[in-house]
């Protein structure tokens, strides 16, 4: 094919045997440009995804807290107010995955800069934080009755939810300061598809 426009072929059965460099060349380009445009909105996506996908999983996590929190008390002999560090964790867990979802809902429309960058190391910290932070629900019970775990768990709990407000503060300022770069112009209003 000669990746040229269909209505420049007549009205009759497409058969094509026509080089024109330009317009083939032109007609790669748009192509090469959509696919890196789909490739684009696949990562964001996936991330998106991912981060939904385990926030259901921490949803779980949060359910059986409770669970190992009477567990815990039972085989260690800790007070309910002592092991309520595995709920903050928890609480931490889901908050986090929400923030870290829609900040790549968010990073799809943004134009490249130096501030995207900072964006994306602080997406990046968080993101590694609250891996390590999900990893550590997964220890048996008896391991989570130890001293140094249990603070572990704690830092990493506190790390994550100052790591979150980081992110968030930058990105409410530098949008409060007009400061970000957009994809989309969202000055103007999109022409609705929705009829009334």
């Amino acid at each position: 094919m000669c990746m040229g426009l269909w209505s420049e072929h007549g009205t009759s059965w497409y058969n094509c045997n026509r080089f024109e460099e330009k317009s083939g060349a032109e007609a790669r380009d748009a192509q090469a440009k959509s696919r890196v445009s789909l490739e684009r909105y696949l990562h964001y996506y996936n991330r998106y995804a991912n981060h939904e996908q385990s926030a259901r999983l921490d949803k779980d996590i949060y359910q059986k807290t409770e669970k190992k929190m009477v567990q815990l008390q039972s085989a260690s002999g800790m007070s309910w107010i002592e092991v309520q560090y595995l709920n903050s964790a928890s609480q931490a867990l889901q908050t986090c995955r929400q923030t870290l979802k829609w900040t790549y809902a968010f990073a799809f429309y943004l134009q490249r800069n130096n501030l995207t960058e900072i964006f994306e190391d602080n997406q990046k910290d968080l993101e590694m934080a609250v891996e390590a932070l999900s990893e550590m629900f997964e220890k048996p019970t008896a391991e989570l009755a130890e001293s140094n775990l249990k603070v572990e768990i704690m830092d990493k709990t506190a790390y994550c939810n100052k790591r979150r407000l980081v992110l968030l503060e930058d990105t409410a300022e530098n949008l409060a300061k007009g400061r970000w770069l957009f994809n989309v112009d969202f000055s103007t209003p999109q022409a609705s598809s929705h009829r009334g």
